[in-house]
């Protein structure tokens, strides 16, 4: 799903049976123009947020994903001008449209040098990126945060390699999920699990007492570029198929 981005400028256009999947490459913006123009779309708020990071790289990716996001919503958006889009949050934290009358829901993550945005209409997504680190307790995080079924499937790998391909596969899906119902931490990691990693529709089972949304979801997830992991949850409103478009944000 996640193999190949296509290179392109911001769509014009997006229906009701697509997912926007853009993949931005910090490296991408390191140009001085470039970094101007984004700068030219962040708020007063998002200035000040991005000077609070210390490091230097940490600035540079904040204004590489929030000026993207706003570039990618404002070509959606009737006349729009990044500079125009206005968010707000829910009360789990989750940004949104504060005016938008194409009902465009998006979600972003970074990890790394790479973003990934992604963009529906009509209906809600989340999406997740993790550079993969070896060096990580598999073990020990997913008996803190997974489901005892999840943790069955960490027990049962077979070697280092599988049991890493296995708790970025869970943890990925595992945070679009999270990010798709936008609940934050009220949704505790281990009221529900995943089943079926290894197929192409991997499905969420949610336990007693979960803070879920019981809306029905399709889930995505697969490794890029050998050393990043990317899931996609989409919310499943009809039985008409979804047309997931992968793209790589060029700059002018």
């Amino acid at each position: 799903m996640f193999s190949d981005f296509t290179p392109s400028k911001p769509a014009k256009f997006i229906s009701d049976q697509e997912v926007h999947l853009w993949l931005v490459d910090v490296a991408d913006t390191h140009e001085k123009n470039v970094m101007s123009q984004l700068q030219s779309y962040l708020s007063e708020d998002e200035k000040l947020r991005m000077a609070g990071f210390r490091k230097q790289e940490s600035q540079h990716r904040f204004l590489a994903a929030r000026g993207a996001l706003r570039l990618i919503l404002a070509g959606l958006q009737k006349a729009g001008d990044p500079a125009d889009m206005r968010f707000s949050v829910n009360g789990h934290g989750k940004p949104f449209l504060t005016t938008n009358p194409e009902d465009l829901h998006f979600n972003l993550s970074h990890s790394g040098d790479l973003i990934l945005i992604a963009i529906t209409r009509g209906r809600e997504c989340g999406v997740d990126i993790e550079r993969r680190n070896s060096a990580r307790n598999f073990n020990e995080l997913a008996d803190f945060y997974f489901h005892p079924c999840e943790r069955d499937v960490i027990s049962a790998a077979k070697g280092d390699a599988d049991i890493m391909y296995r708790f970025y596969t869970l943890w990925s899906l595992k945070e679009a999920f999270i990010k798709a119902e936008g609940k934050g931490m009220a949704i505790a990691g281990d009221s529900f699990y995943f089943s079926g990693i290894d197929s192409l529709q991997p499905e969420v089972v949610t336990t007693a007492g979960s803070q879920t949304s019981g809306r029905h979801w399709l889930f995505s997830c697969e490794f890029y570029r050998q050393d990043y992991s990317m899931a996609l949850a989409v919310e499943k409103i009809n039985e008409r198929d979804i047309t997931v478009k992968r793209q790589r944000l060029v700059f002018d």
